[in-house]
């Protein structure tokens, strides 16, 4: 049975640019987790074995919604854009920007503050942090609100790090647009019942999607200040020869 969680989705079986596969039910990307059905909470409790849930939103999104949780797992929150001044990632930062341009060049700057962002960069090195503490046999599962730019960010990294190609990353990136189709409906269907205008309601539709712009502006900020992926990993997300090693030793297979 499918897990019914908005945009959720196992970022494993990837085949790496060394011809290995990245281990699948280990890495779990999602939306929130504050409607999961007890169905759902089963899943991921007897089929995923999950250890951790790690949440990457602020903490007024988690006050407002919390996330359900899961039996025997570990709930840790990571604020990613704590320290990211004036750019939120909810709904109301949405809706208040006014026209679907802004919107998108709001989304791009938001990607290059995430990439350079000194408090950002710590929160995706205890994430890091967390993965190599999982038990054996364990899942983790990252989010933010609609599981698409802050845990895109994370699962580009993931990917990354296990040596994924460039087009297999972008792949699984946009797949968000597919999966957050409903939800997206919803949301924009609640939007047109208080009266939003036009201009406000196509900044919100494209904001609730993810564009390939977006996350090219992300790896051109890296580029731009640390020449590439591999020493962003090293010098901004804290990720040694050691660390990178052990990842690959553990979530990749022949």
């Amino acid at each position: 049975m499918m897990v019914t969680i908005t945009n959720f989705r196992d970022i494993g079986g990837i085949e790496n640019k060394a011809g290995k596969k990245i281990k699948t039910d280990i890495f779990l990307r999602s939306g929130e987790l504050s409607k999961l059905t007890k169905e759902d909470e089963q899943r991921l409790e007897k089929n995923y074995r999950l250890g951790k849930i790690i949440d990457l939103r602020s903490e007024l999104e988690v006050e407002e919604r919390p996330d359900m949780s899961v039996p025997r797992s570990e709930y840790i929150h990571i604020d990613i854009l704590e320290d990211i001044q004036d750019e939120g990632a909810s709904i109301e930062d949405f809706v208040k920007i006014g026209s679907p341009e802004k919107s998108a060049s709001y989304m791009e700057k938001l990607y290059a503050d995430i990439a350079l962002n000194v408090t950002a960069q710590k929160g995706y090195n205890k994430f890091f942090e967390e993965i190599l503490a999982l038990d054996k046999q364990e899942s983790i599962l990252f989010h933010c609100f609609a599981g698409k730019d802050r845990t895109g960010i994370a699962a580009a990294l993931v990917l990354e790090t296990l040596g994924a190609p460039r087009e297999a990353i972008y792949a699984d990136y946009l797949l968000t647009n597919e999966l957050r189709k409903k939800e997206n409906a919803m949301i924009l269907e609640q939007a047109k019942k208080s009266q939003l205008a036009d201009a406000n309601l196509e900044a919100l539709h494209v904001a609730l999607n993810v564009d390939s712009s977006y996350l090219d502006n992300f790896y051109q900020t890296v580029d731009a200040q640390y020449g590439d992926i591999s020493t962003y990993l090293k010098q901004a997300i804290g990720l040694d020869k050691l660390a990178t090693e052990a990842l690959n030793n553990r979530f990749l297979v022949d």
